[in-house]
């Protein structure tokens, strides 16, 4: 059996007190950022966990972080009849924050959001019965609630999502540029009647994602064909049949891989074959891209990096609520498969 790591390891390999140690660990004061950061990157190193429970009895404090998405992210309809959890992103984003927090000594609580709830603006149950010290938000909520949210007293941040008029920090992917990117992919393999399945008004990724396109479109001399913007959600952000035009573009560029996924069924039941008579590209890098036939060229986000990103930045918020990060943009990367074709 390997040793149990302790303070006094710790110490040792940093030359410093358990004291000091221990002020790093439990966030107190004492001892600088800076070494606060290595304490924790080291013990981390070493294998050393942290008694959420004694810590709590000692310093009164729940060490818990609250991670909130709305119900109707996590249940959706795929092809109109088929009722599938997208565990290819929210779920795998919040099994992926649970894992970063308890490597750093936090415990997680999540709370689906009703679209009752969300309605009737009523705050988070784990917040009101003081179960959390920070919460996290996972996907776009409506800005009413958005802004009654931000009446708590506890740290709080978005990921996967930014509003304009809020100052809470927010980690989300470069959307826009990512967007403009996979579009220019396109065009460099001949593909100028290149439509985007998104409704643009739903979520400030899918605005951005359509933003990068038509930025895209105007460096390339391309014409804006509104005929080839499809709406892919209603008003409750349930995903609806994609309405395509009776001229369709050559290429179309999706704002996420599920609809992409259920855009290619569609077009195989019209009798159309990816990519040979259309190309499709997607976002997320999600199973949907695996599970496509052919498998989706789509946009990675580079989860690993927005998750270090958010724990990092919450539970220096939950140590420091008067700490600001600001908008932090996470570069994405084309991950190219078998779904588009070359024109030239």
């Amino acid at each position: 059996m390997s040793k149990k790591i302790n303070m006094t390891d710790i110490a040792k390999r940093l030359g410093i007190s358990k004291v000091s140690v221990s002020k790093a660990l439990n966030d107190k004061e004492g001892v600088s950022e800076e070494l606060r950061e290595k304490v924790k990157l080291i013990a981390q190193e070493m294998g050393y966990r942290i008694n959420t429970v004694a810590r709590g009895l000692k310093t009164q404090k729940v060490s818990n972080v609250g991670i909130l998405i709305a119900e109707h992210y996590v249940s959706t309809k795929v092809n109109n009849h088929v009722e599938q959890d997208k565990k290819a992103y929210y779920f795998d984003l919040y099994g992926l924050i649970t894992k970063k927090l308890d490597e750093l000594g936090y415990s997680s609580v999540m709370e689906l959001l009703t679209k009752a709830d969300e309605d009737s603006l009523e705050l988070p149950r784990m917040y009101n019965e003081h179960k959390i010290d920070g919460l996290i938000v996972l996907g776009q909520l409506d800005n009413r609630y958005l802004k009654k949210l931000e009446t708590i007293d506890i740290p709080l941040v978005y990921l996967d999502f930014y509003v304009d008029f809020s100052k809470v920090d927010s980690i989300v992917v470069d959307n826009f540029y990512s967007s403009y990117l996979i579009t220019n992919s396109l065009i460099k393999l001949g593909h100028k009647k290149i439509g985007f399945i998104g409704t643009i008004w739903a979520t400030s990724s899918i605005q951005d994602r359509y933003l990068g396109y038509y930025k895209a479109l105007i460096e390339n001399g391309i014409p804006l064909n509104m005929d080839y913007v499809i709406d892919d959600r209603n008003s409750a952000n349930e995903l609806i049949d994609i309405v395509l035009p009776k001229e369709l573009p050559t290429a179309f560029v999706c704002n996420c891989d599920l609809v992409a996924y259920n855009l290619i069924r569609k077009l195989d039941e019209m009798g159309l074959k990816v990519p040979d008579d259309i190309s499709v590209v997607g976002f997320d890098n999600s199973i949907f891209a695996t599970l496509a036939n052919p498998q989706l060229t789509t946009v990675d986000h580079n989860v690993d990096e927005m998750i270090d990103t958010c724990v990092n930045v919450i539970t220096k918020k939950i140590a420091n609520p008067k700490k600001t990060y600001g908008r932090i943009l996470i570069q994405g990367k084309i991950v190219e498969r078998d779904s588009v074709k070359s024109l030239i």
